[in-house]
C-alpha cells in the first residue's frame, strides 16, 4: 500500500496464494505466543475517526459540529453513531455519501449544543454486512486492523 507498483498482469488461481505477505507479513495473529488461528489480512475492518474537534480541544459553549470519516472493507458504511457517556447511549450522525461507492470513506457529522464541562466523545461505525466497530479494537500481535 505504501509502495505503489504498475499492474501488468492478473492471474486467476484456484487455490490460496502462499506468498510471504499472505502467510507471514500481513497476517492477523490473535495469540501473543502462538500462530494458532492466524489468517491473512484480506479486508479493512469497519472503522471511524473524529476529525473535529481534536483530542483535548477547548471549545466554546453552544452549537458544535463534530465531524469525521468512516470506512469498511466489506461493503458500505450505513451508520455512524456518537456517544457522550462512555457508550451507554448512542445517537446517529448524519452521513454524506458519494453515490453508492463500496469501500470508500464516508464523511459524517453531528450537531450538538455543548454545555460547559469536560466530555469524552466516542464514535463507532457499522457497515452493510452487519459489522460494527468495537469500542476497543481486537488485539493481534502485529497490530493490524486497529
Amino acid at each position: 500500500m505504501a509502495s505503489v507498483k504498475w499492474l501488468r498482469n492478473i492471474f486467476i488461481i484456484q487455490h490460496q496464494f502462499n506468498g510471504p505477505f499472505q502467510t507471514k507479513d500481513y497476517v492477523y495473529y490473535p495469540y501473543e505466543n502462538s500462530d494458532l488461528d492466524k489468517k491473512p489480512v484480506s479486508a479493512i475492518n469497519v472503522n471511524s475517526t473524529i476529525q473535529h474537534p481534536l483530542d483535548h480541544s477547548i471549545v466554546n459553549e453552544g452549537l458544535q459540529v463534530i465531524k469525521g470519516i468512516a470506512w469498511t472493507g466489506t461493503g458500505t458504511i450505513n451508520e455512524v453513531a456518537i456517544s457522550f457517556d462512555d457508550g451507554e447511549t448512542w445517537r446517529k450522525a448524519s452521513l454524506k455519501y458519494r453515490g453508492n461507492e463500496k469501500y470508500s470513506w464516508v464523511k459524517w457529522h453531528f450537531n450538538r449544543e455543548a454545555d460547559k464541562g469536560e466530555y469524552t466523545i466516542l464514535v463507532r461505525a457499522a457497515d452493510s454486512e452487519g459489522n460494527i466497530q468495537p469500542i476497543k479494537p481486537y488485539w493481534n500481535r502485529k497490530g493490524y486492523g486497529l
